[in-house]
């Protein structure tokens, strides 16, 4: 296990289990985006503090940051002074990001990005290959990873599909970033992107979302 990914899930008891699709958009248009950010983040440092306190084995934590959460003025300050609350080893989180925030303000996204960096954290480009961004941007930021977006690992067969997955591998490479497959379902798949060259993915095939006391069962079972 490389690490995890931390997925905000709402059980309403009036609405039952609300899906992210739903429930993720109103929460940035209210402009209440930003409270699940941070909530998301306190579980995940709570989880690992911990464990790490009782001397069990941790992984890394990757925590999706909205692009209107990245970009308001004061998501730096809040950023470190909740982190600060928590006795976690930077190296332990992880920001995932999309790649339309460059599109937004680049300058300002570099900025954000380099003092991340600075602090310990590493930052993942989250659904790459969907959205609209320049190549040209990926090797003035200071990201660490590359996350290939499910839609392309579910046409994997096709040959065009084929080279641009493994043309993203190679580009991931260059640059020194890794590659991570995201949505693999199958062992075929599992077994291209393999010999592809893409060592670290996520997906049904490998384990599928679960509650976080499945999660300290699966690393207490390493």
């Amino acid at each position: 296990i490389d690490g995890f990914e931390a997925l905000s899930r709402w059980n309403s008891s009036t609405l039952g289990n609300v899906p992210p699709s739903t429930f993720i958009p109103l929460a940035e248009q209210s402009g209440h985006i930003k409270d699940i950010d941070i909530a998301v983040m306190r579980k995940a440092l709570s989880w690992l503090e911990a464990r790490l306190n009782k001397g069990l084995k941790v992984a890394p934590v990757a925590i999706n940051i909205s692009p209107i959460h990245f970009y308001d003025d004061l998501f730096l300050e809040q950023f470190k002074e909740t982190i600060k609350d928590y006795n976690v080893p930077l190296h332990l989180l992880k920001l995932e990001l999309t790649e339309s925030i460059e599109l937004v303000d680049f300058t300002k996204a570099k900025e954000i990005l380099t003092e991340l960096k600075q602090l310990g954290i590493d930052c993942s480009i989250d659904d790459f290959g969907v959205g609209y961004s320049s190549l040209s941007y990926l090797p003035k930021l200071p990201f660490t990873e590359i996350k290939i977006d499910r839609s392309f690992i579910s046409a994997l067969n096709d040959p065009g599909m084929y080279a641009v997955i493994q043309t993203i591998i190679q580009l991931a490479s260059n640059l020194q970033m890794k590659a991570v497959a995201e949505g693999i379902e199958t062992l075929e798949q599992y077994v291209l992107l393999k010999n592809m060259g893409c060592h670290i993915g996520q997906g049904y095939f490998l384990h599928k979302p679960m509650p976080l006391e499945v999660a300290s069962a699966l690393l207490d079972s390493l």
